[in-house]
């Protein structure tokens, strides 16, 4: 069987997606690495403090749709302040979905990236129960996820439209 030619034109579209793909991951990374904001280090000791709270917790909660997802993923989480600027930590889930490898500042082998605002956060930190307090503002789409990579962009866009159909049919 023959393979199928595909005109110049076509081949160029192509090339035209991988850069955008591959220089939106380099944009990315570049941005996170500029400084942080005055609130990150006051911020970043509070997330570090609440790390084991979470990890006792999180064997207890279910965390729906993305649960299954997040284990094992290296993960910047993207903090933003409400004069719009960003903090980022970044932490590992090992595979019972405990944090781990807390950082200040992003992984250079992020697969994933967490985005949520200031307040949100804050809530999560003070709560009595953050693992479940995390799930309910993923669910409530207060925190969101993006995959770091092409394999990783696809699972998250798909599990992201999913829960946002569930969502909006009030089955989250």
């Amino acid at each position: 069987m023959e393979s199928p030619r595909y005109s110049a034109q076509f081949r160029w579209i192509g090339v035209v997606l991988a850069i955008l793909v591959v220089t939106s991951g380099v944009a990315t990374a570049q941005s996170a690495q500029s400084s942080q904001p005055d609130w990150a280090d006051e911020a970043y000791g509070e997330f570090s403090g609440m790390v084991a709270t979470y990890n006792e917790s999180i064997t207890q909660v279910d965390l729906g749709i993305a649960g299954d997802q997040l284990s094992n993923e290296r993960v910047n989480l993207v903090v933003t302040g409400a004069d719009g600027e960003t903090a980022t930590f970044s932490f590992r889930m090992d595979d019972q979905l405990r944090m781990t490898e807390l950082d200040q500042g992003p992984r250079s082998d992020a697969t994933l990236r967490m985005s949520t605002d200031r307040e949100t956060f804050n809530e999560t930190l003070t709560a009595d129960n953050p693992a479940a307090t995390f799930r309910d503002a993923v669910a409530d789409g207060d925190i969101r996820f993006s995959g770091i990579g092409t394999g990783n962009a696809v699972k998250w866009t798909v599990i992201n439209s999913v829960s946002g159909i569930a969502r909006s049919l009030g089955l989250l």
